[in-house]
C-alpha cells in the first residue's frame, strides 16, 4: 500500500467520528469563529476549504458567504461522503466537494479569491510546495488563512514530526517564524498571526493570514 493510500485510509476512518460534537465545539469550532472574524470585511466570489473534512467550515462560509461560489477540498473519500451530504445537498445554490490532494489542486492560475485552510496543513507532507501551488491558484491580493498546530520551536517541530512518525501519520507542526518564511518564499505577505484559544487542550493552534503578492 501507497503512503497515499495509508493516509486516505486514516482520515476515511476518522470520518465515522469526525462530526462528533464534542469534538467539534472544542477542538474546531473556535477555529472557525476565528477564521469567519478576519474574514468580516470580505465579500470573496470565490472560496475554496482546502482540508475539508466533513465539510462542517465548509457549510458555514456557504451561510456566511451566500454570493460566492464554495469548494470544499479533500483527499478523503469518506470525509468528503459526509461533506457532500452537509454542503451540497443541503445548499440552496451549487457548491462543489472535489477530491484532490493539496500539492496537485485543480484550479486555473489566479482564479480564487479566498482559501482557508484549518487543522490540515500540518498532515501535509510537502508544505512548501502547496504552498506553492496556493499562490498560482489566488488572484493577486487574495487571501489565505491557514490554521494549524505549530510549536514554540525548531526543536519542538523535530520532536513532534519524529514521535508521531512513529505511529506512521507525521505532524509538521511548523513553528510561527517558519510558517512567515515558507509563506514569504512562496510569494506571500503575512499580515495577521495569531495563536487560538481552545478549552482544555495544551498546544493552540497558530492562524497565520497572507496576501498573495
Amino acid at each position: 500500500m501507497t503512503m497515499r493510500a495509508e493516509a486516505a485510509g486514516f482520515f476515511d476512518r476518522w470520518s465515522v467520528t469526525y462530526d462528533h460534537s464534542g469534538l467539534q465545539a472544542l477542538t474546531y469550532r473556535p477555529i472557525h469563529d476565528a477564521m469567519l472574524e478576519r474574514l468580516d470585511d470580505d465579500d470573496p466570489s470565490t472560496i475554496v476549504d482546502l482540508g475539508c473534512g466533513t465539510g462542517q467550515f465548509t457549510y458555514r462560509l456557504t451561510e456566511r458567504f451566500p454570493d460566492a461560489a464554495v469548494i470544499g477540498v479533500d483527499f478523503s473519500q469518506g470525509m468528503l461522503f459526509e461533506a457532500a451530504e452537509r454542503v451540497v445537498r443541503a445548499s440552496s445554490r451549487q457548491h462543489l466537494i472535489i477530491q484532490a490532494d493539496a500539492g496537485q489542486l485543480p484550479f486555473r492560475r489566479s482564479s480564487v479569491d479566498v482559501v482557508v485552510c484549518s487543522e490540515s496543513f500540518h498532515w501535509y507532507h510537502d508544505q512548501a510546495a502547496t504552498l506553492d501551488g496556493l499562490a498560482d491558484t489566488l488572484r493577486s491580493g487574495g487571501r489565505l488563512l491557514i490554521a494549524s498546530i505549530a510549536t514554540v520551536s525548531s526543536i519542538g517541530d523535530d520532536i513532534v514530526r519524529r514521535l508521531t512518525s512513529i505511529q506512521g501519520r507525521p505532524i509538521r507542526a511548523v513553528p510561527p517564524h517558519r510558517m512567515r518564511r515558507l509563506l514569504d518564499q512562496s510569494g506571500f505577505e503575512v499580515t495577521h498571526q495569531r495563536r487560538i484559544r481552545r478549552l482544555g487542550l495544551i498546544g493552540w493552534p497558530v492562524l497565520t493570514e497572507a496576501l498573495r503578492r
